[in-house]
């Protein structure tokens, strides 16, 4: 990823995250409005991690999320979509749409800040060019969020989410599209963004 577009994404986060500071120890009467179901977008850098870093490149992607309300009040359930592209340090491309669901659970701490783990499953739609390979792969995420109040509708924070691609459901060994020979090694993905979410 180029380097300025990370330090953009660090400048753009770092003044957010000043801003809603000093905002937030104010919002205390607004806390339960968090607690409606919520839709929202990310942006941010997505890091292939371990062996997959050795073979496609770093890059900016964005996506989008659904989540509503359960029973038990500080857990929501969630649908997360997102379009990633990756160039690879060879010829070919990666294009990746994860589509998952997963829990989101607000922890219990009385501060200003809301911090939210997160895990799922789902399925990852692969895509490699220009060798003409597609495939759905299953997909585990775990995760986090850290984010700020900014009024009664509007929040915004951090994700940081851990995305896990079982690249098994090829027929030929040879098409494995994260270049590793055990389907068990797979693809590992680090998304991290700017979050934008609102109370409905």
């Amino acid at each position: 990823m180029p380097r300025l577009a990370r330090l953009l994404f660090l400048i753009a986060t770092t003044i957010s995250f000043l801003h809603l500071g000093i905002e937030a120890y104010g919002l205390e009467s607004r806390k339960e409005y968090f607690y409606r179901p919520q839709v929202g977008a990310w942006f941010g850098p997505i890091t292939p991690v371990g062996k997959t870093g050795e073979k496609i490149d770093a890059a900016l992607a964005g996506g989008f999320f659904v989540r509503i309300n359960t029973p038990y009040k500080p857990m929501k359930i969630a649908v997360d979509v997102s379009y990633q592209h990756f160039k690879s340090k060879q010829v070919n491309e990666l294009y990746c749409v994860p589509l998952y669901g997963n829990l989101v659970y607000l922890l219990p701490v009385n501060l200003p800040i809301k911090i939210q783990l997160k895990g799922g499953m789902g399925s990852g739609y692969v895509s490699l060019r220009p060798d003409r390979i597609h495939q759905w792969d299953a997909l585990f995420m775990t995760g986090m969020e850290v984010s700020f109040p900014a009024g009664r509708i509007i929040n915004i924070g951090i994700r940081l989410d851990y995305l896990y691609l079982y690249d098994g459901n090829i027929e030929s060994r040879r098409n494995y599209v994260f270049y590793i020979k055990k389907p068990i090694s797979g693809g590992h993905i680090l998304n991290t963004g700017i979050t934008l979410y609102f109370n409905i």
